[in-house]
């Protein structure tokens, strides 16, 4: 399957009338079982009214793009691939911004291309999800198992409660959550396989070449903060971590200080 033929879902928000435009634009990638619609509401008005042109694919089998009956046959590869169709219609390099899979695939990018900056929030680490997963597996063994029957399609109302609990911290409200867990999909298992150790990231490729910035959450239940701050020390980078703050950094109530954070990395950074 063709990029073109999956029509790939992408949100474009331009800055509005008389703010002064930045030249350099940005992408947002999610995360596993989510999609474009995840940065609609905060992130993408938020930059847009800073004078940013934003982005936000969906990778195949998500959100609103093609290919949802065949989400299992996609791979980290073809995320890339989905992510290099947007790139390659850009005047210049953009800042990538990937959330959770989303950081895991523009760092997989970046190692093989130039770009103006790379921003990791609540990332999944270089070396991939077996040491979040084993510690998960150790501390809450309850929600690795919901996990799978989500990304199996096969959620149920107390598997919905521990997303609830690993996605998002106690301080946003119900009603919100009630919202954004119905929208999330599933996941392809080749992926979830792929970054389980049979791809990882070479952090030698990145260290150097562009400004990073690595976000975490206080309270990620995923990604908890010694991943993010290994990911950090890889990378060659000071951890940042959120408090007050869940997984799904983009939708939690304290969204803004992430926002906050990002704008004022981009600005020292001439970005």
């Amino acid at each position: 399957m063709t990029t073109d033929s999956l029509n790939l879902e992408i949100i474009r928000v331009t800055p509005p009338e008389g703010v002064v435009s930045k030249p350099v634009p940005l992408v947002f990638l999610h995360g596993a079982f989510a999609g474009a619609w995840c940065w609609i509401e905060r992130f993408l008005p938020y930059y847009a009214a800073h004078g940013y042109t934003c982005y936000a694919p969906s990778f195949r089998g998500h959100g609103g793009s093609g290919g949802q009956q065949d989400i299992n046959r996609f791979g980290i590869a073809d995320y890339i691939k989905d992510l290099s169709s947007v790139v390659e219609d850009l005047d210049r390099s953009p800042v990538l911004i990937g959330h959770s899979m989303g950081g895991f695939v523009a760092m997989k990018y970046a190692e093989d291309h130039d770009i103006a900056g790379l921003a990791l929030l609540s990332s999944v680490p270089p070396a991939g999800l077996i040491g979040p997963s084993m510690s998960l597996a150790m501390w809450n063994p309850m929600l690795m198992l919901d996990i799978g029957r989500v990304q199996s399609g096969r959620p149920d109302a107390m598997t919905m409660n521990s997303l609830r609990q690993a996605l998002f911290s106690k301080h946003v409200p119900a009603s919100l959550i009630n919202k954004y867990l119905p929208m999330m999909g599933g996941e392809s298992s080749r992926a979830v396989a792929e970054m389980h150790g049979l791809i990882q990231v070479r952090p030698d490729r990145l260290t150097g070449r562009m400004p990073i910035l690595v976000l975490g959450a206080e309270d990620d239940g995923l990604i908890p903060p010694p991943f993010i701050r290994s990911t950090a020390r890889l990378l060659g980078e000071t951890a940042h971590i959120l408090p007050r703050t869940g997984h799904g950094i983009m939708l939690d109530d304290a969204w803004q200080t992430a926002a906050d954070t990002l704008a004022q990395w981009l600005t020292e950074n001439d970005m």
